[in-house]
């Protein structure tokens, strides 16, 4: 019998991270070249906007004040700011995700500028989802997390066109000001909840 060997029945650390480093070059070779579907980009331009507003969520609690992120539709944009009464925390903090021409007091997400997400995802609108449903423009986010708003704040996001449009909404609770994602397929917003048509 041999003493002085040891018999290994796993993989080594080495092993292991050149099998995760090849596996992570095949996936960026493919991965620019699929074509995610209508839910693929609904999902990832919804959990962009999930981040960012927990982002001014955290915010908010941090630094005991209020944080606003402002729904622009016709741009297919929001912008995530300061909102509340201490000017010193206007400039918001450096961030990775923040676009270097972004003004230092304001977080702009152009929705068509979302790499892996395709140029069809659009903010459709928001909503204040109460007793009555009526559109909104932005929520607010309060020192403890909550929102400003009693009711449920709703954001709608659609892609595709047509009949193939697909809908994805976001329900912010106004209590928790935390964030659910629901797919809803072909149903969009109600009609309260959309922009008034100009004749």
């Amino acid at each position: 019998m041999l003493a002085g060997r040891r018999q290994s029945a796993g993989f080594s650390l080495i092993e292991l991270l050149l099998v995760i480093a090849v596996l992570a070059i095949l996936a960026g070779l493919v991965l620019p070249r699929s074509n995610p579907s209508l839910y693929d980009q609904l999902r990832a331009a919804a959990q962009v906007l999930r981040t960012d507003l927990a982002y001014a969520r955290s915010l908010a609690v941090t630094n005991n004040s209020s944080y606003r992120i402002t729904f622009d539709a016709t741009g297919n944009r929001y912008v995530l700011e300061h909102s509340g009464s201490k000017a010193a925390l206007d400039a918001l903090p450096d961030s990775p995700f923040r676009d270097p021409d972004d003004p230092a007091t304001q977080h702009v997400v152009e929705l068509d500028r979302l790499p892996h997400v395709g140029p069809g995802v659009r903010i459709v609108t928001a909503a204040s989802s109460g007793a009555v449903t009526e559109r909104v423009t932005d929520v607010e986010f309060g020192p403890l997390g909550e929102t400003t708003r009693n009711s449920p704040t709703v954001v709608w996001l659609a892609a595709g066109h047509g009949s193939d449009t697909r809908y994805l909404w976001l329900t912010i609770n106004p209590v928790t000001g935390l964030t659910d994602a629901e797919y809803r397929g072909a149903g969009g917003p109600p009609p309260e909840a959309l922009p008034s048509q100009s004749p």
